[in-house]
């Protein structure tokens, strides 16, 4: 009987814990946490940096592991290349949304595909840390932990809900920029993306962002 209730004891706390991870915030505390985060946004002209994804799928046990690097040009440049375990790249100059795939690039207008227009929207405003300010896209809860902000965003564009259930971004207290960013998309399918070895304000050709 003891080691019963040793053992829900454990369970118990575990579960106290994880929930105690992260609390909701109130009005002032979700405004001075935007103030902050638009605060150090409004700073990142350029950003460069490496990232690791990982994707599960909801009918799968195994994860997907990638790596590669990405560049980013305020306001509305952006490009995401995958190094590993295959080479991929995606690519907006503002206008037009380029991949590259097996050396093979195809290139179309944004406007074009709404699919591709809400992805570009949705990577450059979490990069930017400006997405959770658009409530025209997402209604934004925000919850503060020990050593970082969580802001969760949830769709009402139907072409953005049509894609994702939720996106949760993660802003370190020590920089106030997004550091990791979680989608999890309509189907159950969830994507984490972690970013490494932060540049800001480097130089960064604009030819990137069309190839």
């Amino acid at each position: 009987m003891r080691k019963y209730r040793f053992i829900l004891f454990v369970l118990l706390f575990c579960s106290v814990a994880v929930s105690a991870q992260y609390q909701k915030t109130n009005d002032e505390q979700k405004k001075e946490i935007i103030g902050k985060i638009s605060q150090a946004s409004g700073k990142i002209n350029t950003m460069q940096c490496d990232f690791t994804q990982v994707k599960e799928l909801s009918f799968m046990d195994d994860k997907t592991n990638s790596e590669g690097k990405m560049f980013y040009k305020k306001s509305d440049k952006i490009r995401w290349e995958y190094t590993k375990p295959y080479a991929y790249a995606f690519a907006i100059d503002g206008k037009n949304i380029f991949t590259t795939i097996g050396g093979k690039k195809t290139a179309v207008p944004a406007k074009q595909s709404k699919f591709f227009d809400a992805i570009s929207k949705i990577m450059i405003s979490s990069i930017s840390g400006t997405g959770f300010v658009d409530l025209t896209d997402f209604d934004a809860d925000f919850f503060t932990g020990n050593n970082d902000y969580k802001i969760v965003l949830n769709p009402v564009k139907k072409e953005v809900k049509d894609l994702f259930s939720s996106i949760q971004l993660y802003a370190a207290k020590s920089d106030n920029r997004i550091h990791s960013i979680e989608m999890v998309e309509k189907n159950g399918d969830k994507t984490f993306i972690t970013l490494k070895n932060i540049q800001i304000n480097t130089a960064i050709n604009d030819g990137l962002f069309s190839q």
